[in-house]
């Protein structure tokens, strides 16, 4: 019986020591539970997404920002591992970085991409290993902040920066282009002027016949090496420009017979024009130039093979950025009017689509790399653009864009013939230019049609010829640019002194680019450089028709 009190009164304290235990317990869960969510408010309150994980990659704990971004609640995150939650690729990579932090014990900082429910962003990822007591590894925590509108700005940065690069570029090579252009034009003046003036003296004698086919050679040298001046100028932008209302539909049908003999004997043409093309703005030569170039580069991609160049126009509408759009200068929003030439050749690699459009580059053993960069310079001048769409073995697709056009179609220039209006014998001509070659060259050929020549190699000095001899100058050739006084300010003090004095300015630039430094009243007749005898008597004529 005592036995059976003590063994009573041991278990009672035995109770009572695991009541106490319970309640010990039970205070020490609710301690738990509380300091649990105190930690889950402190995540839940961080306005990054946060979470922490075991060494095997579960979720431990999630904060609501985590919750919203994946689109599960943070009890279905609990207990799954990146893979239950994010697509494959980019779990892969999380739990890789898990383990790179759990197997170094080194903290981990990287730039991801994570997939959101409503799209994948950009978030600066931080990632910490938990130690326990003895220096353990058993798990990590993260945090990821949101850092898309940053990488957004810095990539907006990035591409405005490449723009202003790329325009630098074109600008720098545009002025080197149009320089080298302009100085070539003023040499050629002497070679194509005075191979006219030695088939001239040749005369057709039969005797002199093969030197007269030698000299017909060299000004056909000159005559081509003036066109591809002309290319430089147009890549420049500083082209020379007679901008008519036209349809592209027509001109490319104009060029039909032209573009077919182009191409490849084993390419096919196909045209799919537009019905009701609205007109565009443009220059005719430039265009049928812009179109050849486009053709003839699509026929070189078909490397022989049989294939077919689709020449398409329409209309598209441009609201936005294109994202195929070649070039540093957006197109306006409006309305334009294309022409995309496509072919099904053996496209381009990123290398070649990037320089595709640089002048002297080629990828043609024979070529100049001239074609397309002229195509782009002939685009800016028209306030156009150009898109690229090319891919290895997958053809190309170049399409050109002209802002739409409102005014009417212009009508065709007619030509009548006029029987020629000679000029007395000795009429006095002042020659103005401070290039020694084309003075001499351009005397030559205004004595051998009746003229007699007053030339002068500066502004001041023709300024003060003229004084001396105003009332005998019928007619005034002034170059528009010299380095003492311009033509400008030579053209104002000319007029001056004779407000209808007939002056012809000349230029190895084009009408355009010298225009923009007189008024359309200033500089009614323009002759570019070289220029072949019939082309001066016919500015001459018209300098003289057009007196004031």
């Amino acid at each position: 019986m005592p036995d059976t009190r003590a063994e009573v009164t041991l278990l009672r304290a035995r109770v009572a020591a695991l009541e106490h235990e319970l309640e010990r317990l039970a205070k020490t869960r609710e301690q738990v539970l509380d300091a649990r969510a105190q930690a889950q408010a402190l995540l839940d309150n961080i306005p990054h997404m946060a979470w922490m994980k075991n060494t095997a990659g579960v979720f431990l704990a999630v904060n609501e920002a985590f919750a919203r971004a994946s689109g599960f609640s943070k009890s279905e995150i609990l207990g799954r591992t990146d893979r239950d939650i994010w697509p494959l690729d980019l779990a892969e990579r999380y739990m890789g970085d898990d383990l790179s932090v759990v197997e170094s014990g080194e903290k981990f900082i990287a730039e991801e991409p994570i997939a959101e429910a409503s799209g994948t962003k950009w978030f600066e990822t931080f990632k910490t290993p938990i130690c326990d007591s003895k220096g353990q590894v058993v798990g990590t925590v993260g945090l990821a902040r949101d850092v898309t509108s940053r990488k957004q700005a810095d990539e907006e940065r990035q591409t405005l920066e490449r723009r202003m690069q790329q325009t630098q570029k074109l600008e720098s090579l545009g002025v080197l282009a149009g320089g080298i252009a302009h100085d070539f034009n003023n040499l050629l003046v002497g070679v194509l002027s005075n191979a006219e003036l030695a088939l001239a003296s040749l005369g057709d004698a039969a005797t002199v016949a093969p030197v007269r086919r030698l000299v017909l050679d060299i000004k056909d040298a000159a005559l081509h090496a003036s066109e591809l001046t002309n290319q430089m100028l147009a890549y420049s932008g500083r082209g020379h420009f007679e901008v008519r209302t036209i349809s592209l539909n027509e001109m490319v049908r104009d060029m039909e017979h032209l573009l077919g003999a182009s191409v490849s004997k084993k390419a096919r043409v196909d045209y799919q024009l537009a019905r009701e093309l609205p007109p565009v703005r443009a220059d005719v030569a430039q265009m049928h130039q812009l179109v050849m170039n486009l053709i003839t580069n699509a026929s070189e991609a078909l490397e022989e093979r049989a294939g077919v160049i689709r020449v398409r126009t329409g209309v598209e509408q441009v609201r936005g950025a294109l994202p195929d759009l070649y070039g540093p200068t957006p197109l306006a929003p409006g309305q334009y009017v294309f022409l995309e030439v496509t072919d099904d050749g053996c496209g381009m690699d990123g290398e070649t689509r990037a320089r595709l459009f640089e002048p002297f580059f080629t990828t043609k053993f024979t070529g100049r790399g001239l074609g397309l960069s002229a195509v782009q310079g002939i685009m800016r001048g028209h306030a156009g653009g150009i898109t690229l769409r090319t891919a290895v073995h997958a053809g190309t697709t170049i399409k050109v864009l002209f802002p739409r056009s409102e005014q009417a179609l212009s009508e065709p220039s007619s030509s009548p013939h006029e029987p020629a209006r000679e000029w007395p014998t000795g009429s006095l001509v002042m020659l103005v230019d401070d290039n020694a070659r084309v003075r001499e060259v351009t005397k030559i050929l205004l004595n051998s049609i009746g003229f007699e020549v007053l030339a002068v190699g500066s502004g001041r000095e023709a300024i003060k010829k003229f004084d001396e001899h105003s009332s005998e100058v019928r007619v005034v050739l002034l170059d528009a640019m010299m380095p003492d006084l311009s033509g400008e300010q030579v053209l104002r003090e000319l007029r001056k002194r004779r407000a209808d004095l007939p002056v012809i300015i000349c230029s190895g630039y084009s009408e355009q680019e010298i225009g923009r430094h007189f008024s359309s009243s200033e500089m009614a007749t323009f002759l570019q450089k070289p220029y072949p005898l019939e082309l001066l008597k016919a500015r001459l004529r018209e300098a003289l028709s057009a007196r004031r």
